[in-house]
C-alpha cells in the first residue's frame, strides 16, 4: 500500500516561526545600525560566557580561562545546533547560526578595545577584573592587530546573522507552501512492489 505524503507545515507552526523571524530580523536591523545594541539574548549569553571563564579557569591558565568564555559559548551553541541538526530541524539550525553571529557582534568591540581598554567589562563574583582579549591577543602575539580582528569578528558575525536569517526564511518558506515535513523537506512516499501471482493450477 502506498504511502502518503504530510500537508504543508500547521498554520501554527508557520506562524510561530514567521513571529520569530521578524523579531530576529527587527534585531538584525538593529545590530547594523548599532554596534553596541544588545537584545534580550545578551543575558543568556553573558551566563554562558561566564561559566566558560569559570570551567577553563580550572586549568590554572590566565589565557584559558580569558578565552574559555567565548570557546565554551560558541561550544555550547554548536551542541545545540548538532542536537536539532540530528533531529532534522532545520530551522532551529538556522535559528542557531544566527545565535552564534550575536557571540561574535558582541565581542568585536572588546577585540578591538584590547590595547586601549576604555570599555567597561562585565564579570560575576567579586574577583579581579580583566581584559579578556587584551589577554588573549597579547598570548598570541597579535595584539597590535585588535582594531582589525575587531573588524572581523563584527562582519563575520553579521554574515552569520543574515545567513540564519534567510536560512530559516527560506525553510519556513518551503514548510508552508509545499508537501514534507514541517522544515520543507519532501517526505519519501515508499515503493509499491508488483508481485506477479503465482500461476493456480486447476
Amino acid at each position: 500500500m502506498a504511502g502518503s505524503r504530510p500537508g504543508p507545515a500547521p498554520a501554527a507552526v508557520t506562524l510561530g516561526r514567521t513571529l520569530l523571524l521578524a523579531l530576529l530580523a527587527w534585531f538584525t536591523l538593529r545590530q547594523f545600525a548599532d554596534a553596541d545594541y544588545r537584545g534580550i539574548w545578551a543575558g543568556l549569553n553573558l551566563v554562558l560566557h561566564e561559566a566558560g571563564h569559570l570551567a577553563l579557569g580550572w586549568f590554572g591558565s590566565a589565557w584559558l580561562s580569558a578565552i574559555g568564555g567565548t570557546a565554551f559559548h560558541l561550544a555550547c551553541i554548536g551542541a545545540v545546533g548538532v542536537a536539532f541538526w540530528r533531529q532534522q530541524d532545520r530551522f532551529a539550525v538556522a535559528v542557531t547560526v544566527w545565535w552564534a553571529g550575536t557571540v561574535f557582534v558582541e565581542a568585536a568591540p572588546y577585540i578591538a578595545d584590547a590595547r586601549v581598554q576604555n570599555l567597561p567589562l562585565v564579570t560575576v563574583g567579586d574577583g579581579p577584573v580583566s581584559h579578556d582579549w587584551f589577554v588573549i591577543l597579547d598570548g598570541l602575539g597579535l595584539l597590535a592587530r585588535d582594531q582589525q580582528l575587531g573588524g572581523l569578528a563584527r562582519a563575520s558575525g553579521l554574515a552569520l546573522l543574515v545567513a540564519g536569517l534567510v536560512g530559516g526564511a527560506s525553510i519556513a518558506a518551503r514548510a508552508a507552501r509545499s508537501d514534507g515535513d514541517v522544515d520543507g523537506v519532501p517526505t519519501p512516499v515508499p515503493r509499491t512492489e508488483n508481485r506477479r501471482r503465482p500461476p493456480t493450477s486447476g
